[in-house]
């Protein structure tokens, strides 16, 4: 392993109810990623490797077990749920360090193998239900890397499974060229990828010794990368793993507890709409974005999401969002999943502090998304506009977005009412 030394709306009819405090201070934190560039013999730049970033660490080093299957769940969630893939790496590979569970399937792999290469750790055994692991993910399409191979007799079944075999030129010392012999004898065709490329002496000797790609701080430093997220609800995630894994929860029911929770919402959107999820379809609403996903990769990514720590967030802001939506939806019944996805959106760029147009940029919506959200064009946008005005108290912009003050009155105080209901019960203990 690379381091780098520093280590639907949901209605409801029932009267409101006030909804139990949460930490103000969880409803945003940021989120972090480091990233090194890994490159071929031209010093072309080939692919990434992502790395762990902890805020108020000085070190990239992580503890065993639990701390590493935790941060390996934080670099996959983010980088596909918060950054989205392109944003990261554009069309490139991206190499991502996972522990013994994710080979096992102890652990679920939320992305598609499209893009990623997964790396088995130098202290992960190479014991028959790791190799029956490796075999299971190739024969889904993963690529496989064996991680700082220095020529250890028990990984060599792992280097002869490999698309591509690290090994570290420090660690290796003066058995580099035998190290990489050992590699090619196992697996000819497998790409060797050398790490700690410190200087252009070095590169040039691995080079001509046969190896395929580089990486090191001679030839690139490691980046990180930072942005701010909502943190999904621990609770809401516990009850769509309850009702994604029994068999009698309805599709309803999934959706409704995705929707109520505008963290979730947005990572579900980012995730359909990146490489990812391995579609290019245009998403226009919430409940497309869910179909597309499906129940069982939907379930691996919360059980990602819950791996990862996440929080509970700000009741205020999360009834905020919850009401913004499901006022949209009720003024555009004709287009009540576009306009549920529309508030969703504006009401989470809002909590973010972030631009409407930036926002749909990071999500890869459809263009009849960005109309309503930015533009505020058809009857989704005029939707939105209208609500928005009765947050600001302006009756004037409300008659002109095509809808009467009472109209808009009534649609946002029962879609209010509906919202501290389901953030009251979202806050409540599973």
């Amino acid at each position: 392993m690379t381091t780098d030394g520093e280590g639907t709306a949901v209605d409801a009819h029932t009267p409101a109810r006030p909804a139990p405090e949460a930490d103000p201070a969880m409803t945003v934190s940021p989120v972090r990623v480091g990233r090194q560039g890994i490159y071929d013999s031209e010093r072309r730049l080939v692919a990434y490797e992502l790395l762990f970033r902890n805020h108020g660490r000085a070190s990239a080093e992580l503890a065993e077990g639990a701390e590493q299957d935790h941060a390996t769940s934080q670099v996959i969630s983010a980088t596909f749920g918060d950054f989205g893939v392109e944003q990261i790496a554009g069309d490139r590979l991206l190499f991502i360090n996972l522990t013994r569970g994710f080979f096992t399937g102890a652990l679920p792999i939320p992305c598609s193998p499209d893009q990623v290469v997964l790396e088995l750790l130098e202290n992960i055994d190479v014991d028959a239900e790791v190799l029956e692991g490796l075999h299971r993910l190739r024969a889904l399409g993963y690529r496989i890397a064996v991680d700082d191979f220095i020529g250890e007799e028990g990984r060599l079944p792992a280097v002869a499974l490999a698309d591509y075999v690290k090994i570290d030129v420090e660690a290796a010392g003066d058995d580099f060229e035998r190290v990489l012999r050992l590699s090619r004898e196992h697996n000819p065709t497998a790409l060797v990828v050398v790490e700690r490329i410190e200087d252009d002496e070095l590169f040039a000797r691995c080079l001509a010794a046969g190896a395929d790609l580089f990486q090191g701080y001679g030839l690139q430093r490691p980046v990180t990368l930072e942005a701010v997220s909502l943190t999904p609800s621990q609770l809401v995630c516990l009850r769509l793993v309850r009702a994604l894994t029994g068999n009698d929860a309805p599709l309803r029911e999934v959706e409704e507890l995705v929707a109520s929770d505008p963290a979730l919402s947005l990572r579900v959107l980012k995730t359909v709409s990146s490489a990812a999820a391995g579609t290019k379809t245009s998403i226009t609403s919430l409940r497309q974005a869910i179909v597309l996903l499906g129940r069982q990769q939907l379930c691996s990514w919360v059980v990602l999401m819950l791996l990862g720590g996440v929080t509970s967030v700000d009741t205020e802001a999360l009834t905020m969002v919850l009401a913004r939506a499901a006022a949209c939806s009720r003024l555009a019944p004709q287009d009540a999943d576009l306009a549920y996805t529309v508030g969703l959106l504006s009401g989470v760029a809002t909590v973010l502090a972030m631009g409407e147009d930036e926002l749909v940029d990071t999500t890869g919506v459809a263009p009849s998304v960005r109309a309503a959200l930015v533009e505020r064009r058809g009857t989704a946008g005029r939707a939105l506009r209208a609500v928005l005005a009765y947050e600001e108290d302006d009756p004037f912009v409300i008659t002109d977005a095509g809808h009467a003050v009472y109209e808009v009155s009534r649609a946002y105080l029962t879609a209010l009412s509906g919202a501290m209901v389901t953030v009251g019960s979202v806050m409540e203990r599973v």
